[in-house]
């Protein structure tokens, strides 16, 4: 007589635990700056480009 159920089940392995691997850690450190500096740098207002586009921006066009 054939049997009802004809597959027989699969034994079922133990399951094996992966290492558990370090995550590399990367540190910066910041540069710290001295905003004081940049805050009385008004260097840029004699610079030659910059008054020529401040010239053109402040024309008054009436036309």
């Amino acid at each position: 007589m054939v049997p009802i159920w004809p597959f027989r089940k699969k034994t079922v392995e133990s399951a094996k635990a992966s290492k558990i691997t370090e995550k590399k850690v990367v540190e910066y450190e910041r540069e710290i700056r001295d905003d004081s500096v940049n805050k009385n740098d008004r260097s840029h207002l004699t610079n030659k480009n910059f008054i020529d586009a401040m010239a053109l921006l402040s024309e008054d066009i009436n036309e």
